[in-house]
């Protein structure tokens, strides 16, 4: 029977489990930023530069950290102008057609809707 000194592979002898709580605390960062857009990202210093403590430390901390909300674009319709501010002297907006009026109007210069006296 061929037998190995222990000391050619110094891992063998520790315990199982104490083997896969060593690997889950090694990707605790990647486990921590699995639903964030730069997981990737996270995992590869993980594994690349996890076994440092400063780079497991980087790598934590990244994948505790908030990611910034998104800037959504909305698309313009052609031809729409965004509505201008209504003169300073108390003016408002048509309730119908969101245009501004002038201030005092009964009706809307621009669709004729009347204004409640409220608006007035």
């Amino acid at each position: 029977m061929l037998t190995f000194p222990l000391w050619i592979f110094p891992f063998f002898h520790f315990h199982p489990i104490f083997l896969l709580v060593s690997l889950f605390l090694y990707f605790l960062p990647a486990y921590l930023a699995r639903n964030k857009s730069n997981f990737t990202a996270i995992l590869v210093l993980n594994v690349l530069a996890g076994w440092t403590f400063i780079g497991w430390i980087v790598a934590l901390v990244w994948a505790l950290s908030s990611e910034p909300p998104r800037q959504v674009a909305v698309p313009t319709q052609p031809g729409a102008t965004a509505p201008s501010q209504p003169a300073a002297g108390g003016g408002f907006f048509c309730s119908t057609c969101g245009k501004p009026c002038v201030a005092g109007a009964r009706f809307c210069s621009s669709c004729g809707a009347a204004q409640p006296a409220t608006q007035r």
